[in-house]
């Protein structure tokens, strides 16, 4: 395949002199499927091709002149089907994806097509003038736009708002926000979003996340206040993750109302005051906050759980309760402290439990412990904490 001039929407920005090609990602995968002679062009440069010895390069000077293009020089990466190639690109960030796309016009077709974009090396490239930084963002979207409407698969976005002039801060949230619609409107299925924002800032995700029908899985990773989407609206979502967000019980509602697939449900360092959960389909389910938390009531009730991990802890165990009913499930991983109303019910599948229980400062009653135990019984492993092993030691006259 002749060569092309290369050409890159990023040119404004210049990437090709602020970055080196990762070749290793890319062209040590094309290795290992045999595929020789890639060739790569930065700027205006050639360089030889990866696998070719210099001396079959300079042979075949006087053959490339007239027009001719040897066996052994062949772009055998374009000649993959859009399926195998677009599996290579996946693990390629955006800007290694911008210096693929200057190497041949069906190379720039791949660019463009990808399904799956990684938007999480910026953080400190650039950023330090507002001239640079609107250059970068300013790209992005233009990226954003040739593409069109292809399909994202997946689409990740790792960004941290600068710290400054309230313009800047804005417009940057404003394109993070644009590029979720732009996601969106190509029936993106994987969506993860870990967002670090100024306290001052407020965030209001676009409730087109929420309504969008291809959407399967949609991870939020950010510190701010997370708003419950409307009751009326229903998503397909069967896989959800939420860090580091404050929520109220309206979102809880939301999932048990309208996430009627969702599959899995994970809370990390979430501040929510109370949980209840109701779900026909739910099959895993994890809150963990390792420090002191608000949560007060946990309520779960779901036929088809089989996985649950709960860490909790708190120093007082007034006005707090746990209470589940999943008849089928398999694995219990608990830690945190024992409560004076707890209702596991008779978990007569589990197959593995573990329990890191310990007293509370107002709770000494052995009762609770045996209250736990009675319900993990038949559980096929068990494993205990030393501080629960020890108070069942001292208490063996009273079982």
């Amino acid at each position: 395949m002749g060569t092309c001039r290369p050409y890159s929407p990023f040119h404004s920005y210049q990437i090709g002199s602020l970055i080196s090609f990762h070749h290793l990602k890319l062209f040590q995968y094309c290795s290992s499927l045999r595929l020789q002679g890639v060739r790569c062009y930065y700027k205006n440069k050639r360089t030889t091709s990866i696998m070719e010895p210099k001396s079959k390069l300079l042979a075949t000077t006087s053959s490339q002149a007239q027009g001719a293009c040897p066996d052994h020089m062949k772009d055998r990466f374009s000649d993959l089907p859009d399926e195998v190639a677009h599996q290579i690109l996946s693990s390629v960030s955006i800007l290694d994806l911008t210096r693929f796309g200057t190497l041949s016009k069906k190379c720039r077709e791949l660019y463009l097509s990808t399904p799956s974009l990684n938007f999480d090396e910026f953080n400190n490239w650039n950023k330090s003038s507002y001239a640079k930084q609107f250059k970068l963002l300013s790209s992005l979207d233009r990226f954003l736009v040739r593409r069109r409407e292809n399909k994202i698969q997946c689409f990740r976005i790792c960004w941290s708002l600068s710290y400054g002039k309230a313009a800047s801060l804005y417009n940057e949230l404003y394109r993070v926000v644009t590029w979720i619609h732009m996601a969106v409107r190509c029936n993106v299925e994987v969506l993860d979003l870990e967002l670090r924002i100024p306290d001052t800032t407020r965030l209001e995700l676009p409730s087109c996340i929420f309504l969008c029908g291809s959407l399967r899985s949609l991870s939020v990773h950010c510190n701010k206040i997370l708003t419950a989407p409307s009751l009326v609206s229903s998503t397909n979502l069967q896989y959800l993750k939420l860090t580091n967000v404050t929520v109220d019980e309206g979102l809880c509602k939301w999932i048990s109302c309208s996430c009627k697939c969702i599959k899995e449900l994970h809370l990390e360092h979430v501040e929510v005051e109370n949980i209840t959960m109701e779900s026909s389909s739910l099959e895993s389910f994890s809150f963990v906050f390792p420090s002191y938390c608000g949560l007060c009531h946990l309520n779960i009730s779901c036929e088809k759980l089989e996985d649950i991990h709960i860490e909790w802890r708190f120093a007082s165990t007034s006005s707090r309760s746990f209470k589940f009913f999943a008849p089928n499930l398999k694995y219990l991983k608990w830690i945190g402290n024992l409560l004076n109303n707890q209702n596991l019910g008779k978990l007569m599948c589990l197959e593995k439990a573990e329990i890191f229980l310990k007293h509370g400062v107002d709770n000494n009653d052995f009762s609770n412990v045996l209250e736990v135990l009675c319900s993990v019984c038949r559980a096929k492993v068990l494993i205990l904490s030393g501080e629960m092993t020890k108070d069942i030691a001292g208490n063996v006259s009273s079982l």
